[in-house]
């Protein structure tokens, strides 16, 4: 029995710290497409990027030094931050050129907000510290290096994360179901997101196939984040001076769609709820 466990973590701590510095090379690949494209998916990539590191950083943190720690999520925040108002106008920007009808005077508008959401974007990714953040980023890899092989602390640790990851799951799903607990969906697609992360960054460490509970989860977070989408394009729009007929059509639109959304994740969560998955 012990050497099964063995064989499957030794040098856990080392392939944590691989799978930590692909993240940051990545980020730093999109960074520089971002500046130079600015197009919608490598903005959506960079965003999901982010905040994939920002999971793996906050995952590992308890065998990082603080410091790093909190200046590496610091710096992930304020792009994550910066890049997800700007994919909200640009999913916008797609809902509503996708309607039945002209919305001319909001699409007006929606483009205009993209111009400026761009050049922040543009202002924070040309400030980004990133030979500080470096230098940061590789003190964590040998940080995590040095983990003996036989130490089973990461192991346990990680197996107990992803009870707590599922359980938060679990505890939300039902009372999510409720047409209107808004907010609990919210605090749902949260904790989904990030026991995906978890799932997804224990696959690449561990080197297992959650395949089909990933699958399960992306799907769960299609559904929620379409559904927090919807309710974004409401609140950019109510910040928008466009026409009440525009209003209106809008307005009746995201209705409709977040009525059907709604069906679908109740229906989902009722035939096909997500199941723990042990790590090995």
């Amino acid at each position: 029995m012990s050497k099964k466990i063995t064989a499957h973590t030794s040098g856990i701590g080392e392939q944590a710290g691989v799978v930590l510095f692909s993240q940051w090379n990545e980020i730093c690949r999109l960074q520089a497409l971002v500046l130079s494209r600015g197009d919608t998916d490598s903005i959506h990539d960079l965003r999901v990027a982010s905040r994939r590191m920002r999971a793996t950083i906050g995952l590992f943190a308890p065998f990082i030094a603080g410091k790093a720690v909190r200046k590496v999520s610091k710096e992930l925040r304020r792009v994550t931050r910066k890049l997800g108002r700007l994919r909200n106008v640009d999913e916008a920007m797609i809902y509503v050129a996708a309607l039945p009808g002209s919305l001319p005077d909001l699409a007006g508008k929606l483009r205009t907000a993209r111009v400026l959401e761009m050049k922040a974007v543009a202002a924070v990714l040309k400030t980004f510290p990133r030979q500080d953040m470096d230098r940061v980023i590789r003190e964590a890899v040998a940080a995590l290096a040095v983990i003996p092989s036989a130490d089973e602390t990461l192991p346990v640790y990680l197996s107990e994360t992803s009870i707590q990851r599922y359980q938060a799951v679990y505890d939300l799903l039902l009372p999510a179901t409720d047409p209107e607990s808004a907010e609990t969906r919210h605090a749902l697609r949260i904790a989904i997101k990030k026991w995906r992360y978890l799932l997804e960054t224990l696959g690449q460490v561990c080197r297992q196939d959650y395949s089909a509970a990933l699958e399960t989860l992306k799907g769960y977070q299609t559904l929620l984040g379409s559904l927090n989408d919807l309710a974004e394009f409401g609140n950019l729009c109510d910040t928008l001076r466009i026409p009440d007929s525009e209003k209106e059509a809008l307005y009746a639109a995201l209705a409709r769609d977040t009525g059907t959304y709604l069906a679908r994740f109740i229906e989902t969560a009722a035939s096909q709820p997500p199941q723990y998955t042990y790590l090995p």
